[in-house]
């Protein structure tokens, strides 16, 4: 498949350009913290896009992930991605940092648990440019699973975004989880509005001609 650049691309290097660190000496960084919580939420909007735009899905991978190929390549993609994560990552997962975290570990070699993981190295430095790559191929995998397996999508997303005990919370917020002071629960129904309204003004501005489909 070409690659280009699509919507998914252009909101990490936004996303990522907001939150990296600028020390006065040596080189810009984000925490492994920070790049945990924005790896999660790049899976569920992935996710969530890809549940709804299911039925265009050429062309919603060539908005969304800046992918092409002939007509059927993207679902065909797809369903190789949806098999890995079967294989290595949704068995154990409930909430999108589930899946985003054993997908992560299995890469780096860490033998345990993902929340262990992050709690103990969510303070050390990752580069910008890995964390946008990243970025992009959880978003390919969120895509993947929402456009197969829609139910588990929002079966996550329910999880993701149910209350936490309050010290685990802070626990997080303290190892560099980026995340608000306090949580904000969200309804699915008002975040698919809102993300996908987004991606359409993205569409209407650099794809027209893929606006009239994906509006749909």
């Amino acid at each position: 498949m070409e690659n280009v650049l699509g919507y998914d691309r252009v909101l990490a290097r936004l996303r990522i350009k907001q939150e990296v660190n600028k020390p006065i000496l040596g080189k810009s960084y984000l925490k492994y913290g920070q790049c945990w919580g924005i790896w999660g939420y790049f899976f569920q909007l992935s996710g969530i896009l890809g549940t709804k735009h299911s039925a265009n899905l050429d062309d919603f991978g060539y908005a969304f992930l800046g992918v092409s190929g002939p007509s059927g390549a993207v679902k065909k993609v797809f369903t190789g991605v949806v098999k890995h994560l079967e294989t290595h990552s949704l068995t154990t997962s409930t909430t999108f940092a589930d899946c985003v975290g054993a997908e992560f570990i299995g890469r780096v070699g860490y033998i345990g648990d993902a929340n262990k993981f992050f709690l103990e190295h969510g303070m050390e430095k990752f580069t910008p440019d890995n964390a946008e790559e990243l970025s992009w191929q959880y978003s390919e995998q969120g895509a993947a699973l929402g456009a197969i397996y829609p139910h588990i999508i929002r079966r996550m997303f329910d999880q993701t975004h149910a209350a936490w005990p309050k010290e685990n919370w802070e626990r997080a917020r303290a190892a560099g989880l980026n995340v608000p002071p306090e949580q904000d629960l969200m309804s699915y129904e008002e975040t698919v509005k809102g993300e996908n309204e987004a991606f359409m003004d993205y569409c209407r501005q650099c794809c027209p001609d893929l606006y009239p489909i994906l509006s749909k």
